[in-house]
C-alpha cells in the first residue's frame, strides 16, 4: 500500500474507492509522449483524503515518481453501461469560484425492462 500525496486538494467528485489508479511520466520536452508510453497501472484506490490517495500496489509493485501524472479509471467490470431504467436524476456541481456556463449535457439511457 502506498500513499500518493498531492500539492493541492483533490477536486474530483467522481473519484471513488475501488477506482484504478494509473500514472504516466511526462515528456521532458513538455506534454506526454503517448506514442511510446501507455499509462501504467498502480492498483485500486483504497482510501481518499483531502489531498492524498492510498493505493494497493501489492499486485503490480508500481510506485510513481513525484513528477509523474496520476489519473484514475472506473473498473469496467462494475461500470458496464450508462443509465438503466425509466427515471434518472442528475446533479451538476461547480467547484470553481469563477462564473461558469453549461452549454450541453448528453446521456446514454437504456430501458431496463425491454
Amino acid at each position: 500500500m502506498i500513499a500518493i500525496n498531492f500539492t493541492g486538494n483533490i477536486n474530483n467528485d467522481s473519484l471513488q474507492i475501488g477506482d484504478l489508479a494509473y500514472y504516466v511520466t511526462p515528456d521532458p520536452l513538455g506534454g506526454f509522449n503517448q506514442s511510446t508510453e501507455s499509462p501504467i497501472l498502480i492498483g485500486p484506490i483504497e482510501a481518499i483524503t483531502l489531498n492524498s490517495i492510498e493505493v494497493d500496489n501489492a499486485a503490480t509493485g508500481e510506485e510513481p515518481d513525484p513528477d509523474d501524472f496520476i489519473m484514475f479509471a472506473k473498473d469496467s467490470r462494475i461500470n458496464l453501461s450508462g443509465l438503466v431504467g425509466y427515471y434518472a436524476e442528475a446533479k451538476f456541481k461547480n467547484n470553481s469560484t469563477e462564473k461558469a456556463e453549461m452549454y450541453s449535457v448528453g446521456s446514454e439511457i437504456t430501458p431496463s425492462s425491454k
